[in-house]
């Protein structure tokens, strides 16, 4: 009996282990844009990024994800 049960905690770490290593990996949908991206989409250099600068920036992120 304490086999069984060893063997079922086992599998149930290891599964739990594998789903939590899937969501790590998985790009963030909201995620903030990093300090180089801001300088580099920051056209009125406000430190800020508008409407425009946020569709240019996820405008490249989508090209870049379609060309992999």
């Amino acid at each position: 009996m304490k086999k069984i049960t060893l063997l079922t905690l086992a599998v149930a770490m290891i599964a739990g282990l594998s789903l939590r290593a899937a969501d790590d990996a998985a790009p963030k949908k909201n995620a903030k844009p990093t300090a180089e991206e801001i300088k580099k989409y920051d056209k009125n250099g406000d430190g800020k990024l508008d409407k425009e600068e946020k569709a240019a920036l996820n405008a490249d992120k989508k090209k870049a994800k379609e060309a992999k």
